[in-house]
């Protein structure tokens, strides 16, 4: 009887041991199966976060839908728009510059148009570039006839502006003169779908 007793409690104990056995075995499976999800999940998240953050830095994106005989618009400040290492007490000022994105947004093919509509007064020696072309441009308007075509799916086209200084005296006085009356450059930009 005592034998039969100690050899049930031995079966006992073993059965116990082996559940516990198989269940930490099962539990750790399920945390590495946990974890490798996680880690996939966070490095896709952090890839995307950092592609997002790094185009937030570099530059604000417009975005605007592009549709048939449709236009889409945006008020913008050039101050929402200057690099870091050139902020003068948040107004634009002589030797000032930056960039702005405009992304098109369409789901078929489509002709498009962008168009400008100044409502301050330019600074006289601010001037604006497409990226990716030698071009400088005087008025924003006059970037209008680059900026047309065929669209399908998305396009970005990034426009830089840069206000120059330390030129000819009478640019200089210029430059002052525009300084002393000018804080926000306010324009509108519609992209127009045809």
């Amino acid at each position: 009887m005592k034998k039969q007793k100690l050899i049930l409690i031995i079966i006992v104990i073993l059965i116990i041991i082996i559940f516990l056995f198989q269940m930490q075995k099962n539990q750790n499976f399920n945390r590495q199966e946990e974890l490798i999800f996680f880690k996939l999940f966070s490095f896709h998240q952090e890839e995307i976060d950092s592609t997002f953050i790094a185009e937030e830095v570099e530059n604000p994106v417009y975005d605007f839908q592009v549709d048939y005989q449709n236009i889409d618009f945006k008020d913008i400040y050039l101050t929402d728009t200057i690099k870091q290492n050139t902020v003068r007490q948040e107004k634009i000022a002589p030797g000032t510059e930056g960039d702005f994105t405009i992304l098109l947004k369409s789901n078929k093919k489509i002709n498009y148009r962008i168009q400008f509509k100044s409502t301050k007064e330019k600074p006289e020696n601010l001037y604006f570039q497409i990226k990716g072309s030698d071009r400088k441009y005087k008025n924003l308007e006059d970037l209008e006839e680059n900026l047309q075509g065929d669209l399908i799916g998305n396009k970005r086209i990034t426009i830089h502006w840069k206000w120059e200084y330390e030129g000819k005296k009478e640019e200089n006085r210029q430059d002052t003169k525009d300084g002393q009356t000018i804080v926000k450059y306010q324009f509108t930009i519609f992209a127009i779908g045809e």
